[in-house]
């Protein structure tokens, strides 16, 4: 009588394993559908072929290798098509079939050697993931404000072009490459085109506080109106975006301050919108100057490298090692900085990293991780605070896996900032998901850490964090569905 197959055995014959070999001969095809083969990068290479991949939905093939024992790829963004032609001879073998294959374009082994030396941008340090602080404007209140830092473990510093001057920007890097025996990096963010809020001179050092229900007129930069009907709304604010009315609609959101604050466009007046407050707070919300001011709604053509920047730029060269270009929206403003680099014969040895925090910044990504990739000495940054408001709060978790999976495929690090620990760098206390958080952003090259009053007692708390994931952590199957951005 012949033996009973076992229920659990049934999946795992010659048919089903002959039928995953004829998937996955599929999926190499695809991966390799039209990329020239013999491309001199690597690494653009290794981009391509995982773009390939994620046209397609392979979702249910992933559990079928899961069910074999093989790999389902949710950890080989960056090297591909090696760990495809791994599973490939392993089921050849299974099934006794001859496999021809040629040696795949990148091993395993090769691609993490040249992340691991994309990732010394940060610091030569071993730290699997570096920690960036943001040097606050009172730094001098406080004696040697680096040096505990650095003990500690900080990595690099952030210098902030949004704030202060030439002056103060210089000082602060006297001071960090002062730092005895562990002497960090600078990193300098360029301004870039930010819309930010402007108050009244006399009100600069105010806090308008508005209320749900609460009208706000937005004056355009090149508004000529002076004077505002009484009783009409609630404040008067102004605006750096030369224009406004003719680029929003009636209904359209508008956010101020990282989205602390919610509008929405009620009526339009020339070149000025005029706002009703949607923050329902029962303490009130806070407008201040010089806050960035959001229009998600709104296609805003805005060059990355601005007259501004571009003026400052033979000062931060002298100290910079890092150069951020903060809404770089596509691979000209990465040319358009190297190039700027190159005219004060510094083209190569400053490294650049794009900030990607708007939706053409993610819908370009491939081509400005081109362009990086060229330069050689680069990175990106995952601004998460304007990112947030451009592509949704709910999208912003799927989309920061998704930034960082295309970048591990072109072997770029990454920074992941705004929002780390910020209640702990405020008040000393973490909230429970901003631990959770943290365990998230292990999975970047760099974390970002902005301004706060307990930056030492944060540093500790995340070397703690990193150090017990860094003997725990796996990352999680990834699901290969076709819903990419990219696709």
């Amino acid at each position: 009588m012949k033996k009973k197959e076992k229920p659990q055995d049934m999946f795992v014959n010659d048919a089903f394993l002959a039928e995953l070999f004829e998937r996955l001969l599929d999926l190499r095809e695809k991966i390799m559908e039209g990329i020239d083969p013999k491309a001199s990068n690597i690494s653009l290479l290794n981009m391509k072929q995982y773009l390939n991949l994620r046209k397609y939905d392979f979702s249910h093939l992933q559990d079928d290798l899961t069910k074999v024992g093989l790999s389902s790829f949710g950890r080989s963004q960056a090297h591909i098509e090696a760990s495809v032609d791994v599973a490939l001879k392993m089921l050849s073998h299974a099934l006794g079939r001859d496999l021809a294959l040629s040696q795949p374009h990148l091993s395993y082994e090769a691609s993490h050697a040249i992340m691991d030396k994309n990732a010394t941008i940060f610091s030569s340090s071993s730290d699997k993931t570096k920690i960036m602080i943001t040097v606050p404007s009172n730094y001098n209140e406080e004696e040697d404000w680096f040096t505990p830092l650095c003990k500690e473990g900080v990595h690099l510093f952030r210098i902030n072009t949004a704030h202060d001057d030439v002056e103060a920007w210089a000082d602060m890097a006297r001071e960090i490459k002062e730092v005895k025996n562990n002497t960090p990096k600078i990193y300098v963010d360029l301004a870039g085109p930010k819309i930010r809020t402007v108050l009244d001179k006399s009100k600069k050092d105010e806090k308008i506080r508005v209320f749900y229900g609460d009208k706000i007129l937005i004056k355009a930069a090149s508004s000529q109106k002076t004077k505002t009907k009484k009783g009409r709304c609630k404040a008067v604010i102004g605006c750096t975006l030369e224009r406004l009315g003719s680029i929003t609609q009636v209904g359209d959101a508008v956010f101020v301050d990282d989205g602390k604050v919610q509008l929405m466009v009620e009526e339009i007046d020339g070149e000025d919108i005029l706002c009703v407050v949607v923050s329902k707070d029962e303490k009130g919300s806070k407008i201040k100057d010089e806050k960035g001011i959001n229009f998600p709604n709104n296609d805003i053509s805005l060059k990355a490298i601005s007259v501004r920047d571009k003026e400052i730029l033979s000062h931060i060269c002298e100290y910079a090692d890092i150069i951020g270009i903060s809404f770089a929206q596509s691979a000209d403003d990465i040319y358009e900085l190297i190039g700027e680099l190159e005219a004060l014969g510094k083209s190569g040895e400053i490294g650049i990293v794009a900030k990607i925090e708007t939706k053409k910044g993610v819908k370009n990504l491939p081509s400005i991780l081109e362009a990086l990739t060229n330069y050689g000495n680069a990175g990106v940054m995952i601004a998460r605070g304007d990112l947030a408001i451009e592509i949704g709060f709910e999208n912003l978790a799927t989309m920061q896996q998704e930034i960082l999976d295309l970048c591990a495929a072109a072997h770029m690090p990454v920074i992941l900032a705004t929002q780390v620990l910020e209640s702990k760098m405020k008040t000393n206390i973490p909230s429970r998901a901003e631990i959770s958080d943290v365990a998230f952003a292990h999975k970047a090259e760099c974390v970002m850490l902005n301004k706060g009053l307990y930056t030492l007692e944060t540093v500790k708390i995340l070397k703690t964090i990193f150090s017990q994931m860094d003997l725990v952590f796996r990352k999680n199957k990834l699901l290969y569905n076709a819903s990419f951005e990219w696709k």
